[in-house]
């Protein structure tokens, strides 16, 4: 499959999370999902534009077709698809953990944070091993993408598997 073939075919297939998606075609598409958003930031730093508006207008665009090629390249090597939301999750929770941390370090500095007690009188908003989860969280992401990225690597399953026939290779 050409660079192209798999672009096309990954916006051809923009909501279509059924069946299964070769390496090439996820891979691909990985690329132009790269290369565009350096290029266009490169772009916005050579025009001088503030903000990161136009790659966050370029990743909104490809984020659906992207989600799902990788979505059918998971059920390609007998996984659900679903496995990719799995760090995503963890990113949400770090996020609204990490919300929480930043309230409390505002009130009484990261020092009285870590401590988990209050500063200067004010009340923290951060309970006894809410850093520790953090810390956690992160290693969890970390090693969620890992396992991901050595998915997405690994070879077809031969034959139909309950996602679908083999896709055909062309």
């Amino acid at each position: 499959m050409t660079f192209t073939a798999a672009v096309r075919r990954g916006f051809e297939n923009t909501l279509k999370f059924s069946g299964r998606s070769r390496r090439p075609e996820y891979w691909w598409f990985f690329l132009f999902v790269f290369v565009g958003a350096f290029v266009l930031s490169l772009v916005q730093m050579v025009m001088g534009m503030t903000g990161d508006w136009l790659v966050r207008l370029f990743q909104l665009v490809v984020f659906v077709p992207f989600l799902a090629v990788g979505w059918r390249r998971l059920q390609d090597t007998g996984r659900p698809g679903w496995y990719l939301l799995v760090p995503s999750a963890i990113v949400v929770i770090s996020s609204i953990m990490v919300g929480s941390l930043s309230a409390s370090m505002m009130q009484g500095g990261f020092g009285a944070m870590m401590q988990g007690g209050p500063a200067n009188g004010m009340p923290m908003g951060v309970q006894p091993g809410q850093p520790a989860l953090i810390m956690l969280l992160a290693v969890a992401q970390f090693v969620a993408g890992v396992v991901i990225i050595w998915w997405m690597t690994r070879p077809s399953q031969r034959g139909e598997n309950r996602f679908g026939p083999e896709p055909r290779v062309k």
